[in-house]
């Protein structure tokens, strides 16, 4: 196992509106997209929109001469964000990408085949690389007879289409390239540009890589942009689930630590069986796997177990939306949901896929009006498949929390509730601390409520 790099544990240790690609760049705060059949475009789309806007306005300046894009998701298949990802490596953005293993679909191979093209190895690990770094499609302007897309002068990039691109990875090709990215920066290429592709998880053992956070240094007039969010870059994140994104701006410590764990990532460095967190002023980031963890080591249980269920704000509210919800990691986290329902905190669930047990453990517990209880599952065709459902895994607590007698906190991340997303999984969770992001996600888990059936079926209504 590599060491971390010294310079990496000391970073470690330590009301969204839409705006043009012509303006400043995205506002800080939380964003939600309603999918389809509920919204229209763009209320289904207003997440990934969000991180293509900032993708557009990340630009050269005499203050960031080198702006740089992370970014970290499970899938990507949008062509909007590939081509503006695409576009912006070629105005001189260094764009470094983490994706999970599944890349076999065109526009993630067009993204490889753009930002790897320039790749080259470094074996051995000493910072030369094995062979010359040529230029890829990246350095080459849009307009390129070779290695580019044949557009028209004025052309869009949303209008390019997958069959423009010329010289389209294999996917053999593909898998090889997105192996070869590492921490050595000689590796990137000239363009300073990956796409990297883990074996199951980047720092854990199996797994998958599911974290899904976005960072530039520099959008516009904004700078150290984090965004953590429940959403991939695909169209599925947009139309067939409800996602949560929360946006923040100039935080260079919270950035540092974003940066400084997709670096690690990118190296395949291991997780420790440490908790790795960092706190920026209301924000606390932590970032999974947790090598060995288990219900005595979990952040979320121990986030759980701080709840008391009275003080100045009357009885403490708990209102869960949460996507996947499965053994033994699920069972102990439902066991205190409902103990803290008992000590009388008011607990209303939404879920999204939880397993039969849980699912009929949470059903029981609304029988006996324990919690309120709803199912946002929708299939509207017939075929078996839900064609909707929550997506999103966040949990909201206005009330008493440890020593604030008048918390409002909002927990939310890429982590569902199972073990793999505590001990195995590449995961994001971002724990904030502001009644103003509290607000925002209580009226986004109320729709999610309204477009959701109440469990058990029966007349008390919502």
């Amino acid at each position: 196992m590599r060491r971390v790099p010294l310079l990496l544990v000391t970073v470690l240790s330590t009301t969204l509106l839409l705006v043009p690609a012509s303006a400043m760049g995205p506002k800080g705060g939380a964003r939600f997209n309603v999918p389809e059949p509920y919204g229209d475009n763009e209320a289904n789309y207003r997440i990934v929109k969000t991180v293509k806007h900032a993708i557009n306005n990340t630009v050269r300046t005499r203050k960031h001469p080198r702006p740089v894009i992370n970014i970290s998701t499970y899938l990507m298949d949008w062509t909007p964000a590939v081509n503006a990802l695409i576009d912006a490596c070629r105005r001189g953005v260094q764009v470094r990408v983490i994706l999970d293993e599944d890349i076999d679909n065109k526009n993630s191979r067009r993204l490889i085949t753009a930002l790897n093209s320039d790749n080259v190895r470094d074996r051995n690990r000493d910072g030369v690389a094995d062979g010359d770094p040529r230029a890829g499609r990246c350095n080459r302007p849009l307009h390129a007879e070779h290695g580019g897309l044949r557009t028209k002068p004025g052309t869009r990039p949303d209008s390019y289409s997958a069959d423009e691109q010329f010289g389209l990875y294999s996917v053999r090709r593909a898998l090889r390239s997105v192996q070869q990215p590492h921490a050595s920066a000689v590796t990137w290429g000239k363009d300073g540009s990956y796409v990297k592709v883990c074996d199951g998880s980047c720092r854990g053992l199996g797994g998958n890589m599911h974290s899904k956070f976005y960072l530039f240094s520099n959008t516009r007039h904004s700078h150290h942009v984090v965004m953590v969010s429940s959403s991939n870059l695909n169209r599925g994140g947009a139309e067939l689930g409800w996602n949560d994104m929360y946006v923040i701006k100039g935080r260079k410590k919270l950035y540092r630590g974003f940066k400084a764990m997709h670096r690690l990532m990118t190296d395949d460095v291991r997780a420790s069986s440490r908790k790795v967190q960092i706190s920026d002023g209301p924000f606390v980031a932590r970032f999974f796997p947790m090598r060995n963890a288990s219900r005595r080591t979990d952040p979320t249980l121990h986030d759980l177990r701080k709840i008391r269920c009275h003080g100045p704000l009357g009885r403490t509210r708990i209102n869960i939306s949460m996507f996947y919800w499965k053994g033994k990691r699920g069972d102990y986290l439902l066991d205190k949901v409902a103990s803290l329902a008992r000590q009388g905190c008011k607990v209303r669930v939404v879920y999204g896929a939880p397993s039969r047990r849980i699912a009929s453990r949470m059903r029981a517990m609304a029988k006996h009006h324990l919690i309120s209880l709803w199912d946002s599952r929708w299939d509207y065709n017939d075929d078996g498949w839900s064609e909707v459902r929550t997506h999103a895994k966040y949990v909201l607590v206005k009330g008493h929390v440890g020593h604030d007698r008048r918390a409002y906190r909002v927990w939310t991340g890429s982590q569902n509730w199972v073990a793999g997303s505590l001990s195995r999984s590449d995961e994001t969770s971002l724990n904030i601390g502001l009644r103003s992001a509290y607000d925002a996600y209580l009226a986004d888990w109320q729709n999610i409520r309204d477009h959701s059936r109440r469990l058990p079926y029966s007349i008390y209504g919502r």
